[in-house]
């Protein structure tokens, strides 16, 4: 499974765009996150590998932004291992070792991003 990062406009949230494109492409995607205002939106989704190019194409095509997301990533080196990030996971991405330092599963990591917001030392991109 691939994660995907649509960011629609003012414009394109009337629009019944992504449901357009799982009937026309008779696909399954899994919505991880969304946030969807009359000024604009992004959705966040999990599509099989299979699907991910033709997927991103029938987005694109119709004026959507759309990222491939590769997940979270730590710098080892800037990390303190505070854990702030573990106490504000919503999907428990994040877990804490014996020894307090922290690990980050990518399969379970919704791209909130939460965790960045509270790493003091910018260690954690998305």
């Amino acid at each position: 499974m691939e994660k995907i990062l649509l960011k629609f406009s003012e414009k394109q949230v009337t629009q019944p765009i992504t449901s357009e494109i799982i009937l026309d492409l008779a696909v399954l995607i899994n919505i991880l996150n969304a946030n969807v205002t009359p000024q604009g939106g992004e959705i966040l989704f999990e599509v099989s590998s299979e699907d991910v190019g033709r997927v991103v194409e029938a987005f694109k095509n119709r004026g959507v932004t759309v990222a491939v997301q590769r997940g979270v990533a730590v710098d080892k080196h800037k990390c303190i291992n505070c854990g702030g990030c573990y106490s504000v996971c919503p999907v428990d991405a994040i877990s804490l070792n014996k020894d307090y330092s922290v690990d980050f599963d990518k399969n379970k990591c919704i791209s909130c991003g939460l965790c960045l917001d509270t790493c003091p030392t910018r260690a954690i991109t998305i």
